[in-house]
């Protein structure tokens, strides 16, 4: 036996007796619906001269499905995600079920300036960003 294949084997006996091996085996199969959930769904924040985009993906969603509301710099975005299957599957990597997700946005936003389209997916909102012009404070 060749000095390299002796040495895979030993690795692979100490990651097996340290514990890890089952761990890292049960790793491989499905994530809890708690770790799929943190980030869902994921959001794109981008800053622009004039405006704030905000780009969120929501694959197999309609805009029906979603609700959305801001409030100060806060998004809150919430829904339903259906599962088209009844039985379970062997490897899960999409979230199923109720989600809420909120966010802070880089400025303040009123509802009624947000621009909101859903395309193939995405849901894509903007607003206009806010400037106060610089006033000189008069001394007595």
């Amino acid at each position: 036996m060749d000095f390299e294949k002796f040495k895979q084997w030993m690795n692979f006996a100490q990651h097996y007796q340290s514990g890890d091996f089952w761990n890292h085996i049960f790793d491989q199969s499905k994530a809890t619906s708690g770790q799929l959930i943190e980030n869902f769904p994921p959001i794109d924040v981008y800053v622009e001269e004039s405006r704030v985009i905000i780009l969120i993906e929501l694959a197999g969603l309609t805009k029906d499905d979603i609700q959305v509301s801001v409030s100060g710099t806060t998004l809150t975005i919430q829904g339903q995600v259906k599962n088209f299957f009844t039985v379970a599957p062997t490897l899960q990597e999409r979230y199923y079920g109720e989600f809420k997700r909120t966010v802070q946005l880089p400025e303040p936003v009123e509802g009624r300036n947000v621009s909101a389209k859903f395309y193939h997916g995405l849901l894509f909102l903007s607003y206009f960003r806010t400037y106060t012009k610089e006033e000189h404070v008069f001394i007595e």
